[in-house]
């Protein structure tokens, strides 16, 4: 009797395989290592072969499994290359793109891009602003075709491209006490966090801005003393201007000098900046208009940083 091996088999053995165990493989696939297991014994009953030897509390791959392994990342590879064959069959007068764009980058990025589109007569792009994690489960439903968005969390079915790094300053009212210990303490254009304990601090709402400031502050000893959340960058930049409190920025605002408000790099041991990321499902087909407004994006706004690889260990395992 013959049986017919789901791409899914394969692609959760090569997440055991690259992760070491089920649990961890479960993790990183969203689903409880219960499930994980009893789908194994469920592929392995239908085979009438085990896959995995139990021993000591590991399960290690049979002889049957590294074949499967080794022939099925093959399996993929060809299946991959078949999709990119079927994608150079796409020949319409205008692609529509899906595009997800992130609520709070609207300001400084898409009325640039979307007003010189005209290069591409080709696109009409349909616009979704949103949450990070929406617009990522969006993604993975299919209802968007691309994202342009902070790379921060791991999903097999993602594949990230780097556009930029986008550094992140603090933002202080240049007549508030702040500026007085940042340059008594250190160099100055250099702001360590550890000094401005129980500083007025504006931050945003958004679950993304916080697991980026989290780890900045839990390395200077203390939580914030928020006064405000704002939904978007630039709500709080306001508050700074308007002398209120320090908040954590994006690059941008600090391109250039502003008469109200100082900028510091911030000193930390931790990532000061973000990566800027194109984002996709694994299973897109990449038109050659796609492509197009991709390397479009990179050109536009991309840095020396836009070619280099993704790097996913550094992403964050759930949403």
């Amino acid at each position: 009797m013959s049986i017919d091996i789901e791409l899914k088999t394969i692609k959760i053995m090569l997440a055991i395989e690259q992760e070491g165990s089920f649990s961890k493989a479960a993790e990183i696939l969203y689903i409880s290592q219960p499930a994980l297991t009893q789908y194994i014994k469920r592929i392995e009953s239908l085979l009438s072969f085990p896959l995995y030897n139990r021993e000591n509390g590991k399960c290690i791959p049979t002889k049957a499994a590294k074949i499967l392994l080794k022939e099925g990342k093959l399996l993929l590879e060809q299946y991959d290359s078949m999709l990119k064959k079927m994608n150079n069959t796409i020949d319409s007068e205008v692609v529509n793109i899906k595009l997800g764009w992130p609520t709070g980058y609207t300001v400084r990025y898409l009325n640039s891009i979307m007003s010189s589109m005209s290069n591409l007569k080709s696109l009409n792009v349909q616009v979704t602003e949103n949450l990070v994690e929406t617009l990522i489960q969006l993604l993975l439903q299919k209802k968007l075709n691309v994202l342009l968005i902070p790379a921060l969390y791991f999903h097999p079915d993602l594949v990230y491209t780097t556009i930029r790094r986008e550094e992140f300053y603090l933002a202080a009212p240049k007549k508030h006490i702040a500026n007085t210990l940042i340059k008594q303490n250190g160099p100055t254009d250099y702001a360590n966090l550890s000094d401005l304990k129980d500083m007025p601090f504006i931050s945003l709402s958004a679950n993304a801005y916080k697991k980026f400031i989290d780890p900045l502050f839990h390395e200077a000893g203390y939580n914030p003393n928020v006064i405000f959340h704002c939904t978007n960058w630039y709500s709080s930049h306001s508050l700074v201007e308007d002398g209120l409190g320090l908040s954590i920025v994006p690059y941008w605002f600090a391109e250039k000098e502003h008469e109200k408000i100082n900028y510091y790099h911030i000193q930390s041991k931790q990532q000061t900046y973000r990566i800027f990321a194109c984002v996709l499902h694994r299973d897109q087909l990449v038109s050659p208009e796609l492509q197009s407004f991709i390397d479009y994006i990179k050109n536009i706004y991309g840095d020396q940083y836009a070619h280099i690889p993704f790097d996913h260990s550094k992403l964050n395992q759930k949403l």
